[in-house]
């Protein structure tokens, strides 16, 4: 049972990514709408795929799932009626429905076995742009290929490893710790110039680490198969990244636009390969359509000078970014934030001025003789009831458990601990909902099976019960606010 509660958590989590990153998806398109220049920056792209991850993070997490107590369930075993009801509640539903739990488990399969053949392609790809690269002749004269002295420098200063192969792909650079720039044999046969602006740009994409970028997104990509919004944003992200180092090229010598366009259609006539990996990234590849190359050469021969952002732009990304984090972690439905307050400290007197009818271990005939598992708590109907510790509200309902409880509220806390209050007269709370310590949470009442108004009050760790006596400090009227 813990496994399938556990596989419909996660399965809730992804989605909830998957409704968070397709609302920052639009998001994205309405920005680009209002500023077509934003959509062209990489580094949007970036924060918008960190972004998007925020509901994977281990805070995040909907408290719904617990499970009840056995001995809450066997509390009324006795009884001729019916042990649990029908329940509206997420947890009764989960654990009562095997349709339910089948679907989850059929849903987990499929996603599992879909994330391991989409990682194993991943990892084929990583080997398969190796083996190019292990093939590949090392370049260790540079003077012999009419490399820049500012070229030589960069290769020097990265620690580039510059390499030839006789495969007619386009030029790229690859590489996670070392960077790889990888050269067909007929990138030597270009014009001069043209081969230069072209190791520019390559060098330009280990400039503002891409390779790296490059890698992970694909790797997110191909870990979040089932998310095509993910796909979308690495899309955009190699799309803009391209667009990015062209301005990077060309703003650094306006003079070289005609060359640099030209070297563009050059290398795309010289590129016969389909070799594709989704983790490099290149000059001119198979995955950028007609109308990538129309852009990028119209950028290139533009007279208007291509806006770039300096660090004012990333400071406002930054600080966005940060923003809607903050804000996420503090959307109480969906983010679990709180440090549950665990039941080693002294907890509030859940009905204040209410009078103890019957302690824990108390014998009547009323219960059969069997010793009360909890503390009553005697008061008029409709006195306010208080949460004694924080924690989630995972009952909050008469259906639920036996109908002798009546109308009751479940509260689970840290270490596997449960509080319950029950015979309530009215809720002021609902399940799923986070309850801090002496927060209102219903009133005292006489529902269920009772012989006046009160407030059963139980504590239970680990699913058994425990005196509450341990928790509260029941002898001092003065204290009875409690110790947060």
């Amino acid at each position: 049972m813990f496994e399938q509660l556990l596989s419909g958590s996660i399965l809730f989590q992804l989605a909830i990514f998957l409704v968070w990153s397709g609302i920052f998806s639009a998001l994205a398109f309405v920005i680009g709408k209002i500023f077509p220049q934003i959509m062209q920056w990489s580094r949007f792209w970036q924060a918008w795929l960190v972004v998007a991850l925020l509901p994977l993070l281990p805070i995040y997490f909907k408290h719904t799932n617990a499970i009840i107590p056995e001995q809450l369930k066997s509390a009324f075993a006795g009884s001729q009626q019916s042990l649990l009801q029908h329940s509206n509640s997420m947890v009764s539903q989960l654990e009562g429905s095997g349709e339910v739990q089948t679907l989850i488990s059929l849903v987990f399969l499929v996603l599992g076995l879909g994330v391991c053949f989409s990682l194993v392609r991943f990892f084929l790809s990583l080997v398969k742009v190796k083996q190019l690269v292990n093939k590949a002749s090392v370049i260790t004269a540079l003077n012999d290929f009419r490399f820049s002295e500012v070229q030589k420098n960069i290769i020097a200063t990265k620690h580039i490893k510059v390499l030839v192969t006789e495969r007619s792909v386009s030029p790229f650079v690859f590489g996670f710790f070392r960077v790889n720039l990888v050269l067909p044999k007929s990138v030597f046969t270009m014009p001069a110039a043209q081969q230069c602006i072209l190791i520019d740009h390559e060098l330009m994409h280990v400039k503002r680490q891409d390779p790296k970028a490059v890698i992970l997104f694909r790797f997110c990509s191909s870990l979040f198969w089932f998310n095509p919004f993910i796909s979308y944003m690495e899309k955009r992200f190699l799309q803009s990244m391209e667009l990015n180092c062209d301005s990077a090229v060309i703003a650094a010598d306006p003079e070289k636009k005609l060359t640099y366009a030209r070297a563009l259609i050059t290398s795309l006539k010289l590129n016969k390969s389909t070799f594709e990996s989704g983790l490099t990234s290149y000059f001119s590849g198979p995955s950028f359509n007609k109308k990538d190359f129309e852009n990028r050469i119209k950028l290139a021969m533009s007279k208007q000078p291509t806006k770039r952002f300096g660090w004012t732009a990333r400071l406002v990304l930054i600080t966005f970014s940060f923003f809607i984090t903050f804000i996420a972690m503090a959307a109480k439905p969906f983010f679990l934030l709180y440090n549950f307050e665990p039941l080693t400290v002294e907890g509030v007197i859940p009905v204040l001025n209410g009078k103890i009818s019957s302690g824990y271990d108390d014998i009547s005939d009323f219960r059969g003789s069997r010793p009360h598992q909890a503390i009553d708590f005697a008061a008029p109907i409709g006195t306010k009831v208080v949460a004694s510790f924080s924690g989630w509200v995972i009952i909050a309902d008469d259906v639920t458990l036996h109908q002798n409880y009546g109308k009751v509220i479940l509260i689970e806390h840290q270490g596997e601990s449960q509080s319950l209050y029950a015979h309530l007269n009215s809720f002021s709370v609902e399940s799923g909902q986070y309850i801090s310590a002496g927060e209102t949470i219903g009133t005292v009442g006489a529902t269920g099976r009772v012989t006046g108004p009160h407030l059963h009050f139980e504590v239970l760790k680990n699913g058994k019960h425990d005196n509450p006596n341990k928790y509260l400090d029941l002898a001092s009227p003065a204290k009875q606010v409690g110790k947060l």
